[in-house]
């Protein structure tokens, strides 16, 4: 094994463990609960796919809950601007190191992971621009749109790169790792194809969820298995 397979390695473990250390963060920043539109049962993911202004009632108003509301988004959405660099990275590293293999369609998987980052945080700046409005009771219909296209550019981003990866998994032998990226990328395009309907949506997000926490847990083992050899080595 090279260093540089190594180092990409050890560096998706870091990534992978800082995608689920800021995913539990925002967990617990965001609003946990709220009324919101059937179909939905997280507050967030009912503000990504939200169509109509309707959709957005617990956020919008001068009540105290909805002024907490918008507080907790904001506040989610800070954490949320470093989060595709770590969720982002983590993409890019494991698909590096099917690289090895002389895999060259991974490099275009890599471009998809790597534009996941501006994406992402185009969208939360449109996020954070539907929240001052809803403080201030303006109109958010040409927001929604916006924040429609940039939602979709992101997921959209994230499903191309997530689908070179289970590709690669795939030609590489790693079954498992291919069905669980197969399975994330399908709800995305199950999702986008349902145009995003709050059910799917909701059971997306937790397949995507899915999908970091076991590449996360198998990037860990690899780098365990990787020091453990080192170790070994230098007592020989």
């Amino acid at each position: 094994m090279t260093t540089f397979q190594k180092y990409t390695i050890h560096g998706s473990t870091i990534f992978g463990i800082a995608t689920i250390l800021l995913g539990i963060i925002m967990l617990f920043t965001f609003p946990i609960s709220a009324d919101l539109s059937e179909g939905f049962r997280t507050p967030i993911i009912a503000f990504e796919f939200a169509k109509i202004e309707t959709d957005l009632s617990f956020l919008s108003g001068s009540g105290e809950l909805n002024k907490l509301n918008r507080e907790k988004m904001d506040a989610g959405h800070f954490w949320d601007m470093g989060f595709p660099f770590a969720y982002g990275g983590f993409i890019v590293l494991m698909l590096l190191q099917i690289t090895k293999g002389g895999h060259r369609f991974v490099w275009l998987g890599i471009l998809f992971a790597v534009s996941i980052i501006p994406f992402d945080i185009n969208e939360n700046l449109i996020l954070l621009e539907i929240t001052k409005a809803l403080g201030n009771s303006a109109s958010i219909e040409v927001l929604l749109l916006e924040l429609h296209m940039a939602t979709w550019f992101k997921w959209g981003a994230l499903g191309a790169s997530i689908a070179v990866l289970a590709a690669g998994f795939a030609v590489s032998k790693e079954y498992l790792s291919a069905v669980v990226s197969l399975l994330a990328v399908s709800s995305i395009a199950v999702c986008w194809a349902s145009s995003s309907e709050p059910s799917i949506a909701e059971v997306m997000s937790a397949l995507i969820f899915l999908f970091f926490l076991i590449l996360s847990i198998k990037a860990c083992i690899q780098s365990w298995a990787l020091i453990r050899q080192q170790q070994s080595s230098w007592t020989a």
